[in-house]
């Protein structure tokens, strides 16, 4: 499955590599790793001392720039972070704000 999901991100950022990696690392992570979800499962993880949204599939972590090492004290499974903190700023800046982006 690695290879399978880190193809998929290459696949995305073959004809602008740049831009689409700076895209979804500044303000579209959470898109991203919506995004490897829809296509392979996994669940949403969030660091809140980054503001930084990535997904575990099959024990492995990936963000825009492919497989991440992680430190298991700084990423909270999303669902359950939501649970236990208040997310409104977190969902403003980073859900809702890039759902409403003009282009």
């Amino acid at each position: 499955m690695e290879e399978e999901v880190l193809d998929f991100i290459s696949a995305i950022k073959e004809k602008y590599p740049l831009e689409i990696e700076d895209t979804f690392s500044n303000g579209l992570c959470y898109w991203f790793a919506k995004i490897l979800e829809i296509r392979f499962g996994g669940d949403i993880y969030f660091d809140p001392y980054h503001v930084h949204f990535a997904i575990i599939i099959d024990n492995n972590m990936y963000d825009i720039t492919g497989k991440i090492e992680r430190c298991t004290s700084d990423w909270f499974n999303w669902e359950d972070y939501k649970l236990y903190n208040d997310t409104t700023a977190i969902e403003k800046s980073c859900i809702i704000k890039a759902n409403n982006r003009s282009v």
